[in-house]
């Protein structure tokens, strides 16, 4: 895939070609479909509804830990790259005799400024969600996900 747009779309839509996210996309849409639906008495949609608001809730907080775990895995590595560039760049001109004890301390102050954003915004996120052991394993394995 010599293709850079190819490239760059496939990883936006690398979480989109998770099983599990698959699965979870397609209990959220059944459950929201069984839950708004008047399904005749007897059906098995009928027999399913009860839980349609349950299973829809467990979907949705999956897939919202899941995002957050893909962003902040994306972010973290982001951040790591920008901070290697930068630690690269004041080293070659501390070599060079430039004083670089200002520019080392504000490295060290936005890279923890980030991480303790991705911290904060990722909690707050989690914090909106009713079902925190779905969010924590869709989290888990968003932040694994490649």
């Amino acid at each position: 895939m010599n293709n850079p747009v190819a490239k760059s779309t496939l990883s936006i839509m690398a979480p989109f070609t998770a099983k599990s996210v698959l699965v979870a996309i397609a209990l959220f849409i059944g459950s929201g479909i069984a839950w708004l639906t008047h399904p005749d008495k007897g059906s098995i949609l009928a027999w399913l509804k009860p839980t349609a608001p349950a299973a829809m809730s467990a979907a949705g907080s999956y897939l919202a830990g899941y995002f957050v775990g893909w962003g902040a895995r994306r972010t973290v590595k982001f951040t790591s790259i920008i901070a290697g560039i930068s630690v690269a760049v004041i080293g070659l001109l501390a070599s060079w005799g430039w004083d670089s004890a200002g520019a080392e301390t504000w490295v060290n102050s936005a890279v923890g400024w980030v991480g303790d954003g991705v911290k904060g915004v990722g909690r707050y996120l989690v914090s909106l969600l009713p079902a925190a052991t779905a969010v924590g394993v869709g989290g888990v394995l968003g932040f694994r996900r490649k």
